[in-house]
């Protein structure tokens, strides 16, 4: 007696394999592992003592007391201005005489000219002003912490050698590369959003105990050029790329200390010397900084040197804001493209 033995599932064998824990789940795990990083509590609390000290100097700067010393200096000198514009001319009508040109100008018209309390800096205090203030500040310290808290995540797991345990259980590499940078990238967006948050707070909590008297009459700042949450939006961009590009040179370099040795070594070599002393300053428009500031400040401008056929001079040039992001778009793209093809083609111990 013969009896067939059927499988419950009659399936081809191909479809029945397990096909393990899917990206999300992937992810998920990802984000766990960063969060119990001692270098992301690190960072946490980097921020939070960043954000703190730009509050408090805010607060500094726009207390009663500072307030009164601008407005006894700029009554200063409203009273000052035309005793030393009369001095002025007088010396400039004594040298007119002593060298014949009758021509010789002191600027002695603009020196009777007083600054305004808003070229002084004396304003009335306004959260959105405050805030956008400590954010354009703040964007670039919150784009690095999210870097190094993106590198460290992944080289960490190369210098421990759990990286190689990790792939007994994930074999597939580009799957957990990925899920590495996507968790990097929620990490970058969490520095982000906790500075903007919590400098809007401060910048709120400092307009309301600095607020002064309506006797002072203090100017009221210009209104903010785009609504605070866009500023907000392309700073938390910032981080996110910055989280990305981080974990994509761990994958490359396999080494947190490298990585912050390169980005350093970028800064100082590349940003501060080669950009400034090659070319006059021509190579201002592919520095990393530069357009980093165009995309914050929706546009920078640099100085440069320019040439026709007849001359060269030195003048002012203007990085616009879709330069600014397209460039750092394709920065983005160049590296982790690189941290790929390394982490697929590379041994790993």
């Amino acid at each position: 007696m013969s009896e067939t033995l059927v499988s419950p599932d009659s399936r081809p064998r191909t479809e029945r394999r397990p096909r393990g824990t899917s990206f999300a789940g992937l992810v998920g795990v990802e984000l766990r592992r960063l969060w119990w990083r001692r270098l992301t509590r690190v960072a946490v609390v980097a921020v939070v003592l960043f954000i703190g000290a730009s509050v408090y100097n805010a607060y500094s700067e726009s207390s009663p007391e500072r307030v009164a010393q601008h407005l006894a200096d700029f009554r200063t000198m409203q009273q000052e201005a035309p005793r030393m514009a009369e001095e002025c001319r007088k010396q400039q009508a004594i040298e007119r005489d002593r060298s014949g040109d009758q021509t010789l100008d002191f600027g002695c018209d603009a020196q009777s000219q007083t600054p305004t309390l808003e070229q002084m800096g004396v304003v009335l205090p306004v959260a959105d002003t405050i805030t956008e203030d400590i954010t354009k500040v703040g964007a670039l310290v919150l784009a690095f912490v999210a870097l190094l808290v993106g590198a460290g995540f992944v080289g960490a797991e190369f210098t421990s050698g759990s990286m190689g345990q990790w792939l007994t259980f994930q074999p597939r590499r580009l799957r957990v590369a990925s899920s590495k940078l996507a968790a990097a990238a929620v990490g970058g967006t969490g520095v982000a959003v906790l500075g903007v948050v919590l400098a809007n707070l401060g910048a709120r909590m400092i307009a309301v105990v600095n607020r002064p008297g309506s006797d002072l009459q203090l100017p009221v700042p210009p209104a903010l050029a785009d609504p605070l949450w866009v500023l907000g939006l392309r700073t938390v961009a910032l981080a996110l790329g910055a989280g990305v590009v981080g974990a994509a040179l761990g994958l490359l370099l396999r080494h947190t200390a490298a990585v912050i040795g390169v980005v350093l070594g970028f800064a100082v070599v590349v940003e501060g010397i080669v950009v400034q002393a090659f070319l006059q300053g021509r190579l201002q428009q592919w520095s990393v900084l530069k357009n980093i500031e165009a995309f914050i400040d929706k546009g920078t401008t640099y100085f440069a040197e320019t040439c026709t056929a007849t001359e060269c001079q030195q003048g002012q040039q203007t990085l616009t804001y879709t330069h600014g992001w397209v460039y750092l778009l394709c920065v983005l793209v160049l590296v982790v493209l690189a941290g790929l093809v390394a982490f697929r083609r590379r041994d790993v111990t």
